[in-house]
């Protein structure tokens, strides 16, 4: 049986909470004094408080270190805008540290955990288009880890926007038009095609949802058009993957 902690371990573990309960309440501050050093171009400061924020939220979820957090340890409801800082924090530390050749690993580990808070999510194309801003001045030291970056988010992402809404995420037609959008990522050309139909799609698929006129197209017009094209050219096309 576990024994009852003394009068002085619980005492410290108050205070311990008490203590991170003061941090968490102060993260959206921290963040604020990183945002305005690195703006200002005191990187060191700026990485000493987006680092404090992301052990901050690591303390929080009582996970090892912030390297270890994952949008699982959040609620998709409560914590969009949370995640959101998350990424984007991740993103400006995988900036700094691109800056200088013995952190390119460093970078890339920052790179990782912000495709993984960033696929999948409602502000997945904020930030892919963000990143794409980045590349598009290759301003990077490392631009092939922004890239590879860029694609990941469309690879690890399980959304097909017109393809879900009208079969929903795990439809047999679904997982063919994803590996259909896994070929077209092989190619630059493919790339810019699911960029532009990620960024399109999104818009429109938001505002049908509650259209009764377009849950009516879905049905009669786009779902059957998608079938078509799934039993004519889409195998030829997977065939060749």
């Amino acid at each position: 049986m576990k024994q009852p902690k003394s009068g002085r371990e619980a005492r410290e573990n108050r205070e311990k909470l008490l203590i991170l309960k003061h941090k968490f309440e102060n993260r959206i501050t921290i963040t604020k004094f990183g945002k305005e050093a690195f703006d200002s171009g005191d990187y060191s400061t700026a990485m000493k408080r987006f680092t404090e924020y992301l052990s901050i939220m690591a303390e929080i979820k009582e996970v090892n270190d912030f390297y270890s957090l994952t949008p699982s340890h959040f609620n998709p409801q409560k914590d969009i805008t949370e995640m959101l800082m998350i990424s984007h924090l991740f993103f400006e530390l995988a900036r700094i540290y691109d800056a200088v050749p013995k952190f390119k690993d460093d970078s890339k580990k920052c790179l990782d955990q912000f495709v993984l808070f960033s696929a999948n999510q409602p502000f997945q194309i904020v930030n892919s288009e963000m990143i794409r801003k980045y590349l598009k001045k290759s301003s990077f030291k490392n631009p092939e880890l922004f890239r590879y970056a860029y694609e990941q988010i469309y690879v690890q992402s399980k959304k097909c926007y017109v393809v879900t809404f009208c079969y929903g995420t795990d439809h047999p037609l679904t997982h063919q038009y994803r590996e259909f959008k896994d070929w077209l990522l092989e190619s630059g050309l493919g790339q810019e095609m699911v960029r532009i139909y990620y960024k399109n799609s999104s818009v429109l698929v938001a505002r049908w949802e509650n259209k009764p006129l377009m849950n009516f197209l879905a049905k009669f017009i786009i779902r059957p058009a998608l079938v078509l094209f799934s039993k004519t050219l889409l195998p030829l096309i997977l065939k060749r993957c």
